[in-house]
């Protein structure tokens, strides 16, 4: 069980050489690859994406396109826990852009097994009541189409999608989104891997996603089970997605740590953090530091806690 960061915003704001090498200095044993900033949400939502993104690209081409970082990674000893699919994969505006989201998800997919990393998270489509076109039955349509479609490159490649535990505010308030229901949620995923003929989908828990739904995180865990494969860890007000390091926000992190024991996880423990380097970053770069080493020992303890 590796102690894992994800990668933005700490490389993006330093550097790879510099990013990387305070991720091993603060002792992570893994990272969580953010593949995601290869397109700006903001652009795709206003409809802007063909032509920007590197996974329209052959996979050779995507290859040399992350060489260097790939190196550094390797260089700091870091194994590539999981990887942080590009989002939105739809936009109400632009029903189109749902079957390109999919090739480039395909490509995502392949450069994943290429580089031996076991775990893909892509974010799925959530009901708003704010669509007044789509209904909760055409929402589940688009996810069972998106999820679908991939089977035949998921059945090539040895990794994991893993679907996310989502979230949707309107008007300042917090609802359900896509796999937030832990109990729909496991019956899609059992439908998938049905449809696929194994287990080639499963559930990246999100804790800061579950604490803005006033989840308890033990019930969750419960009713998830096995289907966890992997996790983004972060803390908040439980009013807002925050992303702060665990024990600065209000989620009951012992729930959180008896409940992965008793369904028995055995993956990688994830940190989503990057709100609280990124601040940390602000303020003054020489606090990034004692902000990872301090994640990465919470994470230790939650090892402990998981594993006895």
């Amino acid at each position: 069980m590796k102690i894992c960061v994800q990668t933005g915003d700490v490389v993006d704001e330093l550097g790879v050489e510099k990013g990387y090498a305070l991720f091993k200095k603060a002792g992570f044993g893994g990272i969580d690859w953010n593949l995601d900033h290869t397109w700006k949400p903001g652009d795709v939502r206003k409809g802007i994406y063909g032509g920007n993104c590197i996974f329209e690209k052959p996979l050779d081409e995507v290859v040399e396109y992350y060489k260097e970082e790939l190196e550094t990674i390797k260089k700091n000893g870091l194994t590539i826990s999981q990887a942080h699919a590009l989002f939105p994969c739809w936009v109400r505006e632009y029903p189109e852009f749902i079957d390109y989201a999919v090739e480039a998800y395909k490509r995502n997919i392949e450069f994943c097994d290429y580089i031996g990393c076991p775990r893909l998270v892509i974010h799925g489509v959530s009901y708003s009541l704010a669509d007044e076109v789509n209904t909760p039955a055409d929402i589940y349509a688009l996810n069972e189409k998106l999820y679908t479609s991939l089977i035949p490159t998921l059945l090539e490649c040895k990794v994991t999608v893993c679907l996310e535990n989502l979230f949707v505010t309107y008007n300042g308030v917090n609802y359900q989104g896509c796999c937030s229901d832990a109990l729909k949620a496991a019956e899609f995923i059992d439908m998938l891997n049905e449809k696929a003929g194994r287990e080639v989908f499963g559930l990246c828990l999100d804790t800061g996603h579950a604490n803005i739904l006033h989840h308890d995180l033990r019930v969750v865990i419960q009713q998830y089970g096995k289907r966890i494969k992997c996790l983004h860890i972060h803390d908040n007000n439980g009013a807002k997605d925050q992303h702060r390091a665990p024990i600065t926000g209000t989620i009951d992190w012992n729930h959180f740590c008896a409940a992965l024991r008793e369904i028995g996880y055995k993956g990688d423990l994830s940190f989503e953090t990057y709100a609280q380097t990124c601040a940390a970053s602000k303020f003054d770069e020489s606090m990034v530091y004692p902000w990872l080493k301090l994640i990465c020992e919470t994470g230790k303890v939650f090892r402990k806690k998981i594993t006895g």
